[in-house]
Formats: structure tokens, sequence, C-alpha cells
């Protein structure tokens, strides 16, 4: 037998078995070949590649905007011009001749930053709405959808001169008011800007009066041996009313119930105003701040009628003449909306953060708390 192993060169393999590669004892295996370092160029090509994926997505919302645009039947773009799309309501679809329904939502309050043209809050969405129906001919008449417990006394009131102005202005086009769920204070005050009132059959409604709480921790203050300290001026003695770390003077007391005072009796003059056919005497009975049912508002004449969007359909068909489609106007988003969620953001669903929180104090309000 031959001492050279069958693996090394020159070796004969046995008959019968395939000839092998030599294999020399201890032959290192090859080393593997460098990775290849990447350059500038293959970041750059990643760069672009992401660029190139943007640009694509990009071009999708603009297509997405584009054929909303084509579908919707919008309205009228307003002043800013944003534009407008029609959500039926009522009636028959694709009626020329429209009522454009408004809605007053939740807390009556105005954010004081509106974003990308978002909703401002309650007066900003219905000088929107009433300038959309004041500029098409299409639109005869206006539906104030209520669903809110009231808010502060300023937006309540510059809303309510909002309705009352739009009626001067356009005198061939009615307004109605129809409450949801709750129609109360603030809510009820915008409501009798309109010319007709109807309440659905589970309405709450009423609660005419003003309100200013504050929260006062004086006696756990001194049991915490906490002080607040003001400094005033001699002839500035109220400028710490209502501290909530010290007891209430009298005399302040007073003198807040007179402000009060006054604005439930600009409460009360705007519901005699609005409501021809209910004297001062009865606005006063029912102007103590409780609450009513759809039946019990409408035996104090504070509303017309009892019903749905059918019962105004009815009444405006009556009053017009012709059969009439609600509709409602949805701003159309644009491409900041799709892109940063400002179109997203709800309609003053957060009204009563802004109504509640986002002050420096007590605010006096046309507001039912029980309505929260």
């Amino acid at each position: 037998m031959s001492s050279i192993p069958p693996n090394l060169p020159g070796s004969t393999p046995p008959p019968g078995v395939p000839p092998q590669a030599p294999q020399w004892p201890g032959w290192p295996a090859p080393a593997p070949a460098p990775r290849e370092a990447r350059g500038v160029a293959f970041f750059v090509a990643i760069f672009l590649g992401i660029l190139l994926f943007a640009s694509a997505g990009l071009n999708v919302l603009l297509l997405l905007v584009s054929v909303g645009s084509l579908a919707g039947a919008g309205l009228s773009a307003d002043a800013d011009g944003v534009a407008w799309d029609e959500v039926h309501v009522a009636g028959p679809r694709g009626g020329n001749d429209k009522i454009l329904q408004i809605g007053i939502r939740g807390a009556i309050a105005e954010s004081s930053n509106p974003v990308l043209g978002a909703s401002g809050g309650t007066v900003s969405n219905l000088r929107r709405g009433l300038r959309a129906a004041a500029t098409d001919d299409a639109v005869l008449g206006v539906l104030l959808y209520i669903d809110s417990p009231g808010g502060g006394v300023t937006d309540s009131d510059e809303a309510w001169q909002l309705v009352r102005t739009f009626r001067k202005e356009n005198p061939d086009k009615k307004v109605v008011a129809l409450f949801g769920d709750i129609a109360a204070s603030g809510g009820y005050y915008i409501a009798v800007g309109a010319e007709h009132i109807v309440a659905r059959r589970s309405t709450i409604t009423g609660s005419i009066g003003v309100i200013m709480s504050a929260w006062n921790f004086a006696e756990a203050a001194k049991k915490l041996g906490v002080d607040q300290v003001a400094i005033k001026s001699d002839r500035t003695p109220w400028k710490d009313m209502l501290s909530p770390t010290r007891a209430m003077e009298p005399e302040e007391r007073r003198m807040l119930t007179s402000i009060v005072d006054e604005l439930l009796d600009q409460f009360v003059d705007v519901v005699d105003e609005g409501r021809p056919g209910l004297d001062r005497d009865g606005v006063l009975r029912a102007a103590t701040g409780a609450v009513f049912t759809a039946k019990q508002a409408k035996e104090l004449g504070l509303v017309d009628d009892i019903g749905d969007h059918e019962t105004v359909r009815s009444w405006f068909a009556g009053a017009l003449g012709k059969p009439v489609t609600i509709v409602e106007a949805r701003r159309r988003p644009g491409l900041g909306d799709l892109l940063f969620g400002a179109f997203s953001r709800e309609p003053n669903v957060r009204g009563i953060d802004a109504l509640l929180t986002q002050s420096t104090g007590p605010r006096f309000l046309y507001y039912w708390e029980g309505g929260r």
C-alpha cells in the first residue's frame, strides 16, 4: 500500500473512487472578500428615494382633493375663498331650493387661535355659515340647529347679533331654530334671534339667567398656613376681589350681583324682543334659571312647535310656497388640512375646555352647569 495519502498530489485513488481535489493538512481557508464601503452616492440615492416616495404620496393627496372638489356639490365659496360642500339632511335629494343648516353644538366659546383655516369656534362658524347663505341665491333660508348648554355672555350675544343682522339684511330668507338634546341659557339666547323655534319632544331648554362661579379655599388655606400676599393701592380696594384664599366681603358680593342682574335684564330684553307673542311678564315668569321640557316650554311661549326636521321643512314649505331641501355646509378640506389634520379637529367639541379653563379667572356666563 502506498504511503502517500490518497488526497495528496500524485496519489492514485482506489478503483471506483472518484478523484478528489488535493487537500493539504492545515491549509488556511481563503479570506472573505472585504465589504465595499458605502460611499456618499449610496446615501444620496436613499435620500432621493425618500423624496420620490414623498412626492408620490403628495400627488395622491392632490388627486384626492381634486376628485373631491369635482365630485362634491359645493356652495359658494366664502369671502376667505374657502369652498363648502353640501351634505343632505332632509327633503328630496338634489333639490334646487335649499335651506342651509348651521350647527351650534357644544359650549358656546370662541377659540383665539384657529389653525390653517380650521374652526375658530361658535361665532366664527356661525358667521361663515350665514355669509355662505347670504351669497348663494339657491339658499332660501337658514336652519339653526342648536344643541348647546350655553356659554360665554359675550360670545352668546355676538352670535345672536349675527342672526339678527342676517335677518335684517336678507329679509326674504327665513330663519328657524331647531333644538337638539339641550338648548339652554346661551343656546336659547341665540335661538330667539330666529323667527320660529321648534323643539324636539325630548329637548331640555330654558335656564334663562346668568351665573359666575369661583372656588374659595380661605378656610382650607388658614388650616394649612397658606397666605396669599396681594399688593394693591388704597384707591383700588377691590382689585383682589374673588381671591380664592380670602373670604368675600359683603360689598363685593353686592357689586357682582348687580352685574349679574344687569346681564339678566339684557337676556330678558333679548327674549322679549325675539318672542313677540310673549309679553315681558311672561318672559320674567320663565326667567328664573329653571329648565323646561319641550312641552313646558311651549306652554310658556318659549318655543312655537314640537317636532323634528320634517316639521321644520313643512314650515319652510308653507312660508315659501314651495318644497325645500335641507342641507348642511361642511368646509371642503384643503391640502394643509389633509397634511396636518387641522380639518379633522372636532368643531368646538372642546368648547367646554375653552369656556371653563382657558380664562384667567371666573367669567360671567349664559350657561347651564347641569348641561355639561
